[in-house]
């Protein structure tokens, strides 16, 4: 990243296109002193926000609203402003403009959180959250991430970390004084403490997989023959008419998508085009090809039989081809038309009962069992509870976290022998290190680069 602490930085900090009112964020020292280039009021100098326009020369560009905010009590922890302007792109790029040639330059992505965190005003995990934060995409996600924002992940690593230092104060002042008269803790009590920390931390990786989902959400694609309702569930899940419905086969010839909160998980749905023996002409080819695409990258199945019908050749050549891939993700058959006389047996045929082990009974059309789908979707891929989550652990936290679980774990099988501190001390020591870097205490720059990169501008 291009981080140059002595430069002012400014940049758009609201989403980009026509809105009532856009916010221009600028950040550095000097930011008082660039912005009184182009920027004239009335309001009285100790005003923290003033009325006036934002001229250039003598010519008014804009009608705003300046904020100031003095260091070290900002966001970045520098002299900070941020403009309200009218959310016309042309005004806005005219402002930036006017920024940069009085001396800002343009931010890099994620750069006023990175001068935050390199200020002291937030932790890496905190630093981390905040983009969590504006992409989030349920009610329960951005909980989750907020409360890492606020410092709850970051204040649990931190008790640990200090449970590992106290200990190691402990275990290093028996290998430097070990004939001197001082309070020494018995390997039973290190034992127990290293235990603590050790139960602490599995506590947090159990997270992972929720927050994995809270952050990634779940593609469930809907397979299944032409006519069997696919398109009739996405409409009934959604409660609208996405897709297309008709009588005639092969209707969906493409893929449609749609994200939904589901109980708290980001779900998104992918209608396909129905899979049969025949095809009527080259678009609808295409479409099954896009279909069994769709199959392997998705996390769940939803398997739709028209239980209206016995199971035909169509049904057949579906099962061959899951078992042809040998897929390892859930599949969920949903035995659709349950409001017509019931002519489906999948129970009795082992190509489809190995394949298929959870089975929902529907009614697309009649909106019936609907919800009770949606509850077993989040249960078969284990997150059921993922409503009392609380905190958003991500994958640069689970690998640090496992190398912290590893150490202690080795700290203890050198305290349970004789005459083995030293060890003990080293690996304790390894594990206080992994738990500094998720707080972003010796990170790389490489890692922060990365990490900040990921951030949009502006933010």
């Amino acid at each position: 990243m291009n981080y140059l602490k002595e430069d002012t930085i400014a940049a758009l900090s609201t989403a980009a296109g026509k809105s009532a009112i856009a916010v221009i964020r600028m950040s550095g020292n000097n930011s008082f002193d660039i912005l009184n280039k182009v920027f004239k009021t009335s309001s009285s100098k100790d005003n923290q926000i003033k009325y006036g326009f934002i001229v250039d020369g003598n010519e008014k560009k804009d009608e705003v609203l300046c904020s100031f905010f003095y260091a070290p009590n900002t966001y970045t922890g520098e002299n900070l402003v941020e403009i309200s302007a009218h959310g016309n792109p042309v005004i806005i790029n005219e402002i930036l403009t006017l920024l940069y040639k009085a001396g800002a330059r343009p931010a890099e992505p994620g750069e006023f959180t990175y001068r935050s965190f390199l200020n002291g005003k937030k932790d890496l995990t905190q630093a981390e959250a905040v983009c969590n934060l504006i992409t989030s995409k349920t009610s329960t996600s951005v909980k989750a991430a907020l409360n890492n924002v606020k410092g709850a992940f970051s204040t649990k690593i931190k008790s640990i970390k200090n449970s590992i230092t106290n200990l190691l104060a402990f275990m290093e002042v028996t290998l430097d004084h070990p004939e001197e008269d001082i309070i020494f803790l018995s390997r039973e009590e290190k034992l127990a403490r290293v235990e603590t920390c050790i139960k602490d931390i599995e506590s947090l990786l159990k997270s992972y997989k929720v927050s994995k989902v809270l952050q990634n959400g779940i593609k469930v694609a809907l397979i299944g023959k032409p006519n069997a309702g696919k398109s009739s569930l996405l409409n009934a899940i959604l409660g609208k008419n996405r897709a297309i419905v008709t009588d005639i086969a092969g209707t969906t010839t493409d893929t449609i998508e749609e994200t939904i909160d589901c109980y708290g998980v980001p779900l998104t749905v992918i209608d396909t085009a129905g899979i049969r023996t025949h095809t009527e002409n080259s678009i609808e080819l295409l479409g099954q090809e896009k279909t069994k695409e769709t199959i392997f990258s998705a996390d769940v199945l939803v398997w739709i039989f028209d239980s209206s019908l016995p199971i035909d050749k169509d049904d057949v050549q579906i099962a061959n081809i899951l078992n042809k891939e040998k897929l390892s993700i859930p599949i969920i058959a949903v035995l659709n038309k349950s409001d017509l006389p019931q002519k489906l047996n999948i129970d009795n045929n082992s190509l489809f009962s190995k394949l298929a082990a959870t089975k929902i009974k529907i009614s697309a059309k009649k909106e019936t069992g609907v919800f009770t789908l949606l509850e077993k979707l989040t249960k078969v891929v284990g997150v059921n509870d993922i409503q009392s989550t609380n905190l958003m652990i991500n994958s640069r936290h689970y690998t640090l976290l496992n190398n912290a679980l590893e150490a202690l774990q080795k700290t203890k099988l050198e305290l349970s022998k004789k005459d083995a501190d030293e060890l003990a001390c080293f690996h304790a020591q390894v594990a206080q290190k992994a738990l500094n870097e998720i707080l972003g205490i010796e990170v790389k720059e490489d890692i922060l680069d990365t990490i900040f990169s990921t951030f949009c501008i502006g933010k």
